[in-house]
């Protein structure tokens, strides 16, 4: 994998919240930085938005959360039975996932985006 595939797949993956931080920061007034933003993520498909959204529905609460909302029971999670272990574990597998799915969009990506 190239350098510049490989940084289209993070920026694809990435699209979602990036596009979420923008709306907020809009809010909020800073509109240099929601203009920035909203420009990293010119030429990502919507199709793209769509996959990666459920990928990040499921990787949000089961992985970067995971302590919140999946910590009841460690014994049998994978990576257990300690918390530090099953939250790298879920954190890497939804990380891993979300890689995969964006990297054909970052192939298919137009080459001027």
């Amino acid at each position: 994998m190239t350098s510049s595939t490989f940084k289209g797949t993070l920026l694809v993956a990435g699209a979602l919240p990036m596009r979420f931080a923008s709306w907020i920061a809009w809010i909020f007034g800073a509109r240099t930085a929601a203009g920035r933003l909203r420009r990293l993520t010119t030429g990502v498909p919507l199709a793209a938005y769509l996959v990666t959204g459920v990928i990040w529905a499921f990787f949000l609460p089961d992985g970067v959360l995971y302590p919140i909302f999946d910590s009841a029971n460690l014994e049998h999670s994978w990576g257990g039975p300690s918390l530090a272990g099953a939250w790298a574990v879920h954190f890497a597998l939804g990380a891993v996932l979300l890689l995969v799915v964006s990297l054909p969009f970052a192939v298919w990506r137009s080459p001027k985006a």
